[in-house]
């Protein structure tokens, strides 16, 4: 009789555990529902207490929204996953789940690997092809010396006239490149000022619509023909900004802050190309309604060396485009006739990415 009553305790102790020196049942604190909102799938692993979520490609990681939770019956958690719940789960965040005894559990997120497809280019995106103006020696075209017509109309800019007088403001780069190679080169970007005014190094998808010598502005002729819908403009780039010291309203009171440099992307469709005259006529990036896709990226800082970016296309509608306009600036005020002589931006290996 001791002998059962001494196998039935033990039998009793394996089934139970301890808690405040009392014997109570084992009952295991585990997640059994989780969900974020948008996500491409969630799994649950109860026998590593760990629960994965794959979210689209793109998705900012430091805010996702619990659209589901539900965990075993009982158990008290020691955060709030309540749905609705913004998360940052950019690290594995660790969740506490007691019941009789705590359980660790630990909530992780990755990006799903994105699905790129092949899809239309812009010639010259890499900025390898590049030539003499045959009007005047000094100034550089980003075209090959046997680029057709439709080619040599791709790319532009309103620094012709600053680099006629010696001062270049659009160069082509072949030592300081992202990719080296044979047959490669990168395009520069700097910031000049000529008879007191600030001529920012730029280039854009279009045309040269003339030249106001008095006010020393130009006239550009924004976008080119295209009617694909890319996610995203990648590329690699190199800033180097100076103090802005040199300005005009309403930005006066830029003097002496650090330059910045942009690079954005228009998807549009306007009937023909948008006339932009500095500064009195200039796109509505916020409520032009003909913007069917817009994304830009800001340099602020100085670069030791090329960086990688991406400028995802936040798209407005679901029209299909009839114009792009890619626009790179040493100096992102310098429509403005504002930003810091000597800025220089390095542009090299552009690409237009496709989602499947």
């Amino acid at each position: 009789m001791k002998k059962c009553l001494l196998l039935f305790a033990l039998v009793l102790t394996a089934c139970s555990g301890n808690w405040n020196d009392l014997v109570h049942g084992e009952v295991v604190a585990e997640i059994t529902e989780f969900g974020i909102e948008g996500q491409v799938s969630a799994s649950i692993n109860k026998a590593r207490r760990t629960v994965s979520v794959t979210m689209p490609a793109g998705t900012d990681l430091s805010a996702l929204t619990v659209s589901a939770f539900a965990c075993t019956e009982g158990a008290q958690a020691d955060k709030d996953l309540a749905v609705g719940t913004v998360l940052d789960l950019s690290a594995p965040l660790e969740l506490a789940l007691a019941t009789y005894d705590s359980y660790i559990w630990t909530i992780s997120a990755v990006l799903e690997e994105e699905k790129v497809v092949d899809g239309p280019q812009l010639y010259n995106l890499s900025f390898d092809h590049w030539s003499r103006n045959p009007d005047n020696e000094k100034i550089h075209v980003p075209y090959a010396e046997d680029a057709t017509d439709e080619q040599k109309g791709i790319w532009a800019s309103g620094g012709d006239l600053v680099a006629a007088f010696g001062f270049p403001t659009v160069l082509a780069e072949y030592d300081f490149l992202a990719v080296p190679g044979e047959g490669k080169a990168a395009l520069k970007l700097q910031t000049q000022k000529l008879l007191g005014k600030l001529a920012s190094g730029s280039v854009f998808t279009g045309k040269m619509g003339g030249v106001d010598i008095l006010s020393m502005s130009a006239k550009l002729q924004w976008g080119i023909p295209f009617s694909e819908r890319p996610s995203a403009l990648e590329g690699y780039a190199c800033y180097k900004p100076a103090a802005i010291d040199v300005v005009e309203d309403p930005y006066k009171d830029k003097k002496g802050e650090t330059d910045n440099g942009h690079i954005f992307m228009l998807l549009t469709d306007w009937d023909e190309p948008f006339l932009v005259n500095p500064p009195s006529s200039l796109v509505d990036f916020n409520g032009d309604p003909a913007i069917i896709g817009y994304g830009k990226i800001v340099f602020d800082k100085e670069m030791e060396g090329y960086e990688h970016f991406r400028i995802d296309i936040e798209y407005r509608n679901e029209r299909s485009p009839k114009l792009i306009t890619i626009v790179a600036a040493s100096s992102a005020l310098g429509d403005y006739f504002t930003g810091g002589v000597g800025s220089v931006l390095y542009v090299d290996e552009m690409v237009l990415i496709y989602k499947k």
